[in-house]
């Protein structure tokens, strides 16, 4: 058996919550929930996946919208997030889903999280362990789970939130955000990992390191001007 990577489009922004899974031992762990909790239960009930964790990525409501719906379905499951967004979890006005602009009118307010990420912490689903990369700028605590095995022929894999998208970043313009710091954690946390890493982003389509250290106009720009 191998890892599951199972990915659903959710909410009004489209957040792309992940699915991971030891197909193995049928431990899972669900990132980012931002939205659509019945679809998100109905998959690991039809796979009979035992749920571990929901780990957020970053505190913004579009992100964290099933968190309640979630932990009410599997009350074991531990919510995790890095310690300095575990204030927004459960305050729209610091999660920002206050602002009709950002979540449609809806506001969020989580359970607050039953465990505090930090840097170089890791996340173990069945035989996987994913490490925590601290990466703020869209949001003080924002993260990246990396997996990787040299004795595995596959590539690794990132799940980068809201810090990298394919040939885009973070926005910057909210509350606790820094382009400053955005761009240094790109630059010296996660485009120094193995070029052939695919990266799952919190918004559109999969990418990898090498594609972005070429392609990446934000990063790019930065590097040559800044």
């Amino acid at each position: 058996m191998s890892m599951l990577i199972h990915k659903i489009n959710v909410g009004p922004l489209q957040v792309c919550c992940y699915i991971v899974a030891d197909q193995g031992v049928a431990e899972a762990m669900v990132i980012d929930p931002g939205a659509d909790a019945e679809v998100i239960i109905g998959f690991l009930k039809k796979h009979r996946l035992f749920l571990k964790y929901i780990v957020i990525t970053h505190g913004h409501g579009d992100h964290i919208g099933a968190n309640a719906e979630l932990k009410k379905a599997f009350p074991d499951v531990h919510i995790c997030v890095h310690e300095a967004d575990q204030d927004m979890l459960p305050y729209p006005a610091k999660n920002l889903s206050i602002l009709a602009a950002f979540y449609g009118g809806t506001t969020v307010r989580s359970p607050v999280p039953d465990r505090l990420l930090k840097d170089g912490d890791t996340v173990a689903v069945g035989n996987y362990a994913f490490k925590i990369i601290h990466t703020p700028g869209h949001s003080p605590g924002g993260i990246c789970l990396y997996y990787s095995n040299p004795e595995d022929k596959n590539p690794p894999v990132l799940f980068s939130g809201d810090t990298l998208f394919k040939e885009g970043v973070g926005r910057t313009d909210f509350p606790g955000c820094s382009e400053k710091k955005l761009i240094h954690a790109i630059k010296e946390r996660l485009f120094v990992l193995d070029e052939r890493t695919i990266v799952y982003p919190g918004h559109g389509p999969s990418t990898t390191i090498a594609e972005e250290k070429k392609n990446n106009p934000f990063v790019t720009e930065v590097t040559l001007h800044g």
